[in-house]
């Protein structure tokens, strides 16, 4: 099992355009192999900063899940460059 930790920075006023879209990416991600759950916070000091908790079976359905492309994936990316001051963080935690 490997824990996807990923930090958004959100626009001010787009924050709740920015949870209707994150529903849209859990919609995806739910129909992939290997997916097992997602869980988006909002830091409680920052307001426009998003955490989500993404579990997967492991590292290879995840990353598959990141390299695809296809219509649906790029409409979603670029909602997202218009909702997000810049890319998001990514830091990849492994079960011991």
């Amino acid at each position: 099992m490997i824990v996807d930790l990923v930090t958004f920075r959100v626009k001010q006023d787009r924050l709740q355009e920015f949870e209707r879209h994150n529903e849209e990416w859990v919609r995806l991600m739910r129909r992939a192999r290997g997916f097992v759950t997602q869980k988006l916070m909002r830091r409680i000091d920052h307001p426009g900063e998003f955490m989500a908790t993404v579990r997967w079976v492991n590292r290879d359905y995840r990353d598959r899940f990141h390299t695809a492309d296809d219509a649906e994936r790029r409409i979603l990316r670029q909602k997202a460059a218009d909702l997000l001051e810049g890319p998001p963080a990514s830091v990849l935690l492994e079960s011991c």
